[in-house]
């Protein structure tokens, strides 16, 4: 993928994208909580959806471009209420199917946290103003995305919003999809893709440590280059873009997505293998993909 907004330090893309999100083991491994973001801005003639492109040596989805996510921390659900707004837990805990409000809040502070982790944009406030573009690109919002990048200490940003009175904007996401890793891969994510608007005035960048590139993508074009070999992207990324690309702006998808009208049911690919190939299977439609 290439465009005028892809921003990139890779090197050479490793020979022969695959689709594959996973090493297949056969065993059948435990799901860990994720959550994923569609950041959108209008388009031409769809939503533009933000892709960063993983790390080719990731051992899951390496090379892939995704959505900007993660997995869900303690931190996360143990968020206090004065740092956050716009959603009540409990209530989002019947919308995601979790065990409880703190589950539920969980996985929406990873929403936010993973994107500006990953992407450079924080869905935050301050006293009840937005964010400037200046302060999201502020020595102390550039040092704490450093620390929560670095792979080698788990750090906590509980402390940083307090000290920088940050509270997170949940209520600007709103569910879009929930997806399942399917059994015999050897690592498994249950996970919530939200949708939210790209805050104004902010831009994105990658952390050039999980992800070496971004771009924002017309869903329909960058299926286009998936089916052409010119780039990886997986089952259950090429089946939300395939929704995302029946919108005609990021208003009218984000709209359907708080109104239901977006399938959010959750979603277990099933694998099978043929021969020396790797097909997935969707329960609900039938389909099946060579992956």
């Amino acid at each position: 993928m290439t465009s005028s907004d892809e921003t990139s330090t890779r090197g050479d893309r490793p020979a022969g994208l695959r689709n594959a999100a996973a090493t297949y083991t056969g065993e059948v491994v435990p799901t860990v909580d994720a959550a994923s973001v569609l950041v959108v801005r209008d388009g031409t003639d769809a939503p533009e959806v933000l892709l960063v492109e993983r790390h080719g040596r990731a051992d899951f989805a390496g090379g892939a471009f995704v959505f900007p996510g993660g997995k869900v921390s303690d931190a996360d659900r143990d968020l206090d209420a004065t740092r956050y707004a716009g959603v009540d837990p409990a209530a989002w805990a019947r919308r995601l199917g979790t065990d409880g409000p703190r589950d539920a809040l969980g996985l929406l502070v990873a929403a936010v946290r993973e994107t500006f982790e990953e992407a450079g944009i924080l869905l935050a406030h301050r006293k009840g103003r937005p964010l400037s573009p200046d302060e999201v690109v502020s020595p102390g919002f550039v040092h704490m995305r450093e620390q929560l990048s670095d792979r080698s200490t788990d750090t906590d940003w509980r402390g940083w919003l307090d000290d920088e009175d940050l509270v997170l904007d949940l209520g600007a996401l709103e569910l879009w999809a929930w997806w399942v890793t399917p059994e015999g891969q050897h690592k498994r994510f249950d996970t919530r893709f939200f949708v939210a608007r790209l805050p104004d005035g902010q831009s994105a960048h990658h952390d050039d440590v999980e992800t070496t590139a971004l771009r924002w993508a017309d869903p329909t074009w960058a299926l286009g280059e998936q089916a052409a070999g010119r780039a990886k992207i997986i089952f259950p990324t090429r089946r939300i873009l395939a929704s995302l690309a029946t919108f005609e702006d990021a208003a009218s998808a984000i709209a359907a997505a708080a109104a239901g009208k977006v399938d959010q049911r959750r979603i277990q690919p099933r694998l099978e293998r043929r021969g020396d190939q790797m097909w997935v299977h969707h329960p609900y439609d039938g389909t099946a993909e060579r992956i």
